[in-house]
């Protein structure tokens, strides 16, 4: 009768995945795992590592501008127009750059530098919140972003190579700056506003075709003007002070009533002693005027009580909402065509009272030519030509005085905060974005799995070799009959033949 044989490792002759097998799987190979993940890592190593910080991409240079005034928010220039960024490096701005620099022996064809050169806009924080939000499932959002045109008042300025142009990275940026230094030049040189008013007008003295009484209308009337900037300027700029001794608007305020007050000296100078060069050409031109005047008063007066219609047939909107308390509140609401129907009619209403003024400082005028029992004697009309020049010189200092304060006032408050730099240059080289964590952990994962199955393939050699040893030591041990021997035969000649 045959023998069994019975043996220690249970876990080769058991059917399936079992923990002694792992465990006895571990226990064999995890030597080898261990230093097949090493050379992985090894491998790995001397090819990733030359490549993370010897490889270097080419070098980029740029710095960062911002726009602040009103109106960029809009996409629109200090004036109104269109932003133009373009302009950041226009041939004039890096010409002037470049000479500034001193780099002029290094970069001799600006159109080529300019090529080279971009302006890129950076994206505005509502830009980035929307795109976040529509990414989000926000349909509000996605609803914006089908209409949003954005208008971003960032811009980088980026030389992309400047190993190209044989620059080193101190002189790309210092040519960054230089730049930047250029077009806020520029920028001032567009939209700064000097000599916003004429000082080499007032020179009508000596001549004998205008008459006093014109000359006054005409220099009252060009202070006008300048008496609204300087409202304006001293409301919303009331504690600036020239840094170059040209005061503040506050003090052209007084200077311009004082100078008022002079004029209505001359101007009754003139109408008390009844100065004139011409009397008749200075009647005729008086009723000329009053004339016109009256046709524009006529057409004004026609156009307010239209406004006043177009006014009165607008009704407002109701709005009845319920407050805090619960008591019902009642809104009338206006659309925006009446309120600028109004703001019509307030300013046709002060031309009307302009026109009326005007009216009847001619007819004063024309009363004063027709008593022809005072006239003006010689050296009254000396004396109004002499009070006249005066006045002229004053008033030619004044508006000199004017564009002065205002040029500054542009200077060192608009155009120096209006385009800011608000990053230095820099120069960087990337180098390879891949991440050594990752790649190590892959080698390691790869390693194992190699000495893993490495591991198998003998373990399992190992357990064909001990079963087919047991087999043999199985028939070896069996009683000798014919039958036995003739399968121990057949099975030495296939191993013999194997």
């Amino acid at each position: 009768m045959a023998r069994t044989n019975v043996y220690a490792d249970e876990d080769y002759v058991e059917d399936g995945l079992t923990f002694r097998k792992i465990g006895k799987f571990i226990k064999t190979g995890w030597l080898r795992m261990l230093i097949y993940a090493v050379i992985a890592v090894a491998l790995v190593s001397v090819v990733v590592l030359p490549i993370k910080f010897f490889y270097k991409t080419e070098p980029v240079a740029q710095t960062t501008i911002e726009f602040i005034y009103d109106g960029i928010e809009n996409g629109e220039t200090p004036n109104g127009g269109t932003l133009d960024t373009d302009n950041i490096i226009s041939t004039v701005v890096l010409a002037n750059a470049v000479e500034s620099a001193g780099l002029g022996g290094k970069i001799k064809d600006i159109s080529s530098l300019r090529a080279q050169m971009r302006v890129s806009a950076v994206e505005t924080e509502e830009y980035i919140r929307l795109v976040n939000a529509a990414a989000n499932g926000d349909n509000s959002a996605k609803e914006q972003l089908r209409t949003y045109v954005m208008h971003p008042t960032r811009f980088d300025i980026i030389i992309p190579n400047p190993d190209s142009l044989g620059l080193s990275d101190a002189q790309a940026q210092n040519l960054l700056n230089k730049i930047v230094k250029s077009y806020q030049d520029d920028f001032k040189s567009r939209y700064s506003i000097t000599e916003m008013f004429p000082a080499d007008t007032y020179v009508l003295s000596q001549s004998e075709t205008y008459e006093f009484t014109s000359v006054y209308d005409l220099y009252t009337a060009s202070l006008n003007s300048i008496e609204q900037i300087i409202e304006k300027y001293t409301e919303s700029a009331p504690d600036f002070i020239s840094t170059l001794e040209n005061g503040s608007f506050g003090t052209l305020a007084s200077a311009l009533e004082e100078l008022r007050m002079q004029y209505n000296l001359f101007n009754n100078y003139i109408m008390i002693n009844n100065v004139w060069r011409q009397p008749d050409v200075a009647e005729d031109s008086l009723k000329a005027e009053q004339s016109l005047i009256e046709v524009k008063r006529t057409n004004l007066e026609t156009y307010i009580a239209s406004l006043k219609t177009l006014i009165a047939d607008i009704k407002p909107n109701t709005i009845t909402s319920t407050d805090s308390s619960g008591k019902t509140v009642t809104t009338e609401t206006f659309p925006a065509k009446y309120y600028e129907y109004i703001d019509r009619l307030d300013t046709s209403n002060r031309e009307l009272l302009t026109y009326a003024d005007q009216l009847s400082n001619i007819q004063l005028r024309l009363q004063k030519l027709g008593d022809t029992g005072l006239a003006a004697t010689p050296d009254q009309q000396r004396e109004a030509v002499a009070m006249l020049v005066k006045l002229e010189e004053e008033t030619t200092a004044f508006v000199k005085k004017v564009n002065n304060l205002i040029s500054d006032y542009y200077d060192t408050t608009f155009v120096s905060s209006s385009v800011r730099q608000i990053r230095q240059p820099v120069v960087s080289r990337k180098s390879s974005s891949m991440n050594l964590l990752v790649v190590y952990a892959c080698a390691v994962i790869a390693g194992l799995l190699v000495g893993g199955i490495v591991t198998g393939v003998k373990i399992g050699k190992a357990n064909a070799k001990r079963a087919k040893s047991a087999v043999r030591a199985d028939i070896a041990e069996a009683p000798a009959d014919a039958n036995a021997e003739t399968v121990v035969d057949a099975d030495d000649k296939e191993e013999s033949k194997k």
